[in-house]
């Protein structure tokens, strides 16, 4: 999947390059706040060189939100763009921030646990309590 993606008020645009269409719905206490909603969802994590920041790199602020991650947002509007897992290891955008339709193959919640109380979940998908096995060679040790 190729893709471009841009912040809400598009002065930060960047590109993704992978062979993966996975996406997760991350149920996490960090994501719940960074996107102020019941989850967040992002493209499968690609290493850095990847990705592309294509327009506003400087423009992007950094807020260290655990030991092993980061979250990556617009200074100017605030559109959470993307985790840094694993000290930039490697970058999940946030899907909801990519440009135009997008192919998604495999999807499922991770964090489960986290899940908030109020979030009512109807669908067939798989849930994990971590992160899913699609993903454990960028789980943080």
């Amino acid at each position: 999947m190729k893709a471009r993606g841009s912040c809400l008020c598009g002065k930060i645009r960047y590109e993704v390059n992978t062979t993966s269409d996975d996406i997760d719905h991350c149920h996490c206490t960090f994501c719940q706040k960074y996107h102020g909603a019941a989850f967040g969802t992002y493209i499968e994590p690609v290493p850095p060189d990847k990705f592309t920041w294509t327009e506003g790199k400087e423009l992007v602020a950094r807020y260290q939100s655990s030991s092993h991650s980061a979250r990556l947002f617009c200074s100017v509007c605030g559109s959470a763009l993307v985790a840094e897992i694993n000290g930039g290891e490697v970058l999940a955008a946030t899907a909801a921030t990519l440009d135009g339709e997008v192919e998604i193959g495999h999807a499922a919640h991770m964090f489960w646990q986290s899940k908030a109380s109020w979030c009512e979940v109807n669908d067939d998908l798989p849930k994990y309590d971590t992160y899913p096995p699609s993903m454990s060679e960028f789980t943080p040790e």
